[in-house]
């Protein structure tokens, strides 16, 4: 590819040995005449004495682009992507290989005006429009046949002009484009530098390997040849020291500072620190932490909060329904999950690499899994890889990556109930208990269709599940049907996937209800986590919110965390904060007005400028939360006042409910920015 014009040359070779590459450039060149520069990466045919040879006798400079850099020869990278996917979609369309449409693609591209230079390639290397099937499609329309005649001096004359003017406009165009792009990679542009005799870690072939790369060291800086470019002493490769760009290189911190492990040196262990993936390994075993046998042999102590006669009825409540608290998960016997992908053929990836600290974690879990009966060996066409990921007490939760899966898993549209609906039933209650399942969706069978299509693999073990994992795409409805099958005709209580609530106004009513829950429960074969289960509180948490006593509170520690939140540096983290205090917004007056300016933030047809108006409103909506008043819980038994208010940026509304003091108490907010007709245009 031309630099200058983005003029594309691609020749379909059998082999890319140097002397067929040597004979392909020169007929490129015999038409176009000869480079003064030739770039090319460092392949071997490139690299090769013929090559350099050749190059020489024709008096052409040869450049080569830093090792696993591409950035060096950027337009010509993103070429290829472009050539490659309109090769791709001319194959599945036409039914023919690659190189008999080649020229057609080629021809495409250089009639197709560049964004950078306001030109075509074609127009900047042959001063015209080449007669393409755009053109040759407006000839059709528009015929030319009357067109006056030019003799050759006139042509040639005009001809020349047009390239200087074409050539101008082009330079231009491609400045500013430049520019564009360097503002907008200086914005996140950090600036690094490194000394002789720095520790590092460089991005290095793996051996073996060509096609992989990874970060290795640390290696120390040899010596400094420019602002981007270093030696480093690599005693343990076959080359001793090499240069490398600075985007290759890393700093390498010393005491498990740094999060990136130190591979590849012989000798060298590798340091990681569980903190830096937000897991902590304190326990021995996958699941030891879920044993209800340790709770039940000292029972009152867990329910030391209650009075002696709710704690005696708790007592005998759960010593007359043992079957529900057993250390393993139990199976239901009410339905089972299916996969349903069609037709679809089946999807096979290979396990992600660990750490040996992670590795171990994994062969802990599949035993837990093999143990229990959760999972069997497979020799299913399917598999899907596993990771871990973090629960909120920082325990670290066993998943499988059905990502793939779930794109050709046909959907469930069976709904699960809207949480503010289970907010408002749950908070004008006196006595409220929550149960939680353990292992919930463990507790769920799989059909043996859903069996083979679960299967996933871990760096030493192939395994498929016979329950239902986390990550499915359809196991959310699934769980959310189990419970309304079993609970759904229970009055004062709420299901919300494998959170249960039992609210009452009267401890009589509330032990009755409890009993009739742990009896259904019982019926379909299902185990309570006891270590998680609440009895007879005023308030629970429940849904990320305080409810009990007829009010409902924002958490405390999410709160906190909104008042921790840093301002946001980019469109995402601006998202994520938005989305943080969004969930409170029905606690909040004029929510919307107030976080206006960061809202047209999030546009991507605005530039990102943290302005000051920007950071007023970051500060206002955090003042907004911690100042935001309990709301109260609303009884559908008395009546409502709405009062509505709107400005020229949002409307903004309040529900109203008088207690029977005759005091009116807020039950939620709503606010919505009103949208400029002007802004739309």
């Amino acid at each position: 590819m031309c630099v200058a014009t983005r003029f594309p040359e691609a020749i379909p070779l059998r082999t890319l040995k140097v002397k067929s590459v040597v004979k392909a450039l020169v007929n490129f060149f015999s038409t176009f005449g000869l480079p003064k520069v030739v770039q090319t990466d460092q392949g071997s045919n490139f690299m090769s004495k013929i090559f350099a040879q050749v190059l020489q006798s024709l008096g052409v400079k040869h450049q080569k682009s830093s090792a696993y850099h591409p950035e060096s020869q950027g337009a010509l990278e993103r070429f290829h992507q472009t050539l490659k996917s309109m090769m791709r979609k001319f194959c599945l369309e036409s039914g023919k290989e690659w190189d008999e449409g080649l020229p057609l693609l080629l021809l495409a591209v250089r009639e197709s005006v560049q964004e950078s230079l306001g030109f075509s390639p074609a127009e900047l290397v042959f001063g015209h429009t080449v007669r393409g099937p755009l053109l040759l499609l407006k000839e059709n329309f528009l015929s030319d046949t009357d067109a006056p005649k030019v003799n050759v001096l006139d042509y040639v004359s005009s001809f020349r002009e047009r390239l200087h003017k074409a050539c101008a406009i082009a330079r231009d165009a491609l400045v500013a484009a430049q520019g564009k792009m360097k503002r907008k990679f200086d914005k996140k542009a950090v600036q690094r530098k490194f000394e002789v005799g720095d520790k590092v870690l460089t991005l290095l072939p793996v051996p073996g390997s060509s096609l992989q790369a990874k970060f290795s060291g640390p290696y120390t800086v040899q010596a400094k040849l420019s602002d981007t470019d270093y030696v480093i002493d690599t005693p343990e490769r076959r080359k001793k020291c090499r240069v490398c760009h600075i985007n290759m290189m890393k700093p390498y911190f010393a005491g498990g500072v740094s999060t990136v492990a130190t591979v590849g040196v012989p000798g060298l262990e590798a340091r990681y620190d569980p903190v830096n993936d937000d897991l902590v390994f304190g326990w021995a075993e996958g699941c030891a932490r879920l044993r209800n046998s340790e709770i039940l042999s000292d029972l009152r102590s867990h329910l030391k909060d209650l009075d002696d006669d709710v704690q005696d009825d708790v007592c005998q409540l759960i010593e007359n329904h043992l079957d529900l608290f057993s250390d393993t998960p139990s199976c239901t016997t009410v339905l089972e999950h299916d996969i349903d992908v069609g037709g679809h053929p089946p999807i096979k990836q290979h396990a992600y690499r660990v750490n040996p600290t992670k590795r171990a974690l994994f062969q802990t879990e599949v035993s837990y899994l093999l143990e229990n009966g959760l999972a069997v060996p497979s020799s299913s066409a399917w598999s899907s890889p596993c990771l871990l990921v973090p629960k909120a007490d920082k325990t670290p939760r066993f998943c499988t990556d059905f990502r793939k899966v779930n794109s050709v898993t046909k959907p469930d549209s069976y709904p699960l109930p809207r949480m503010e609906d289970c907010v408002d039933r749950v908070g004008s209650a006196k006595f409220v208990t929550k149960l939680d399942l353990l292992k919930g969706y463990w507790q769920v069978p799989l059909t043996s269709r859903a069996a083979e299509i679960s299967a996933f693999v871990t760096p030493d073990h192939f395994l498929q599940y016979t329950v239902m994992p986390f990550g499915l795409r359809n196991a959310p409805a699934t769980f959310q049907r189990l419970m309304n099958i079993v609970l759904g005709s229970v009055r004062k209580c709420e299901v919300y996937l494998d959170d249960i609530v039992v609210y009452s106004d009267t401890w009589s009513e509330h032990i009755e209800t409890l009993t009739d829950v742990f009896h259904r429960l019982g019926r379909a074969s299902l185990t309570l986590n006891l270590a998680k289960c609440d009895f007879g509180k005023a308030m629970v948490t429940y849904l990320g919110k305080q409810v009990g006593q007829g009010q409902v509170r924002p958490l405390l520690a999410k709160i906190q965390a909104i008042l921790d939140f840093p301002a946001p540096r980019t469109r995402r983290e601006l998202r994520r904060f938005l989305g943080m205090v969004g969930y409170y917004r029905g606690f909040c007056r004029n929510f919307a007005e107030v976080v206006a300016p960061l809202t047209s933030l999030t546009s991507v047809l605005k530039p990102f400028v943290w302005s000051s108006v920007c950071q007023s409103a970051f500060l206002a909506v955090k003042a907004l939360l911690c100042s935001a008043p309990v709301l109260a819980a609303p009884d559908f038994a008395r009546p409502f006042t709405l009062e509505v208010d709107a400005s020229a940026n949002g409307a903004g509304a309040v529900l109203l409910q008088e207690d029977q003091h005759g005091v009116d108490h807020p039950i939620g907010y709503f606010s919505k920015k009103i949208q400029c007709p002007s802004a739309k245009v």
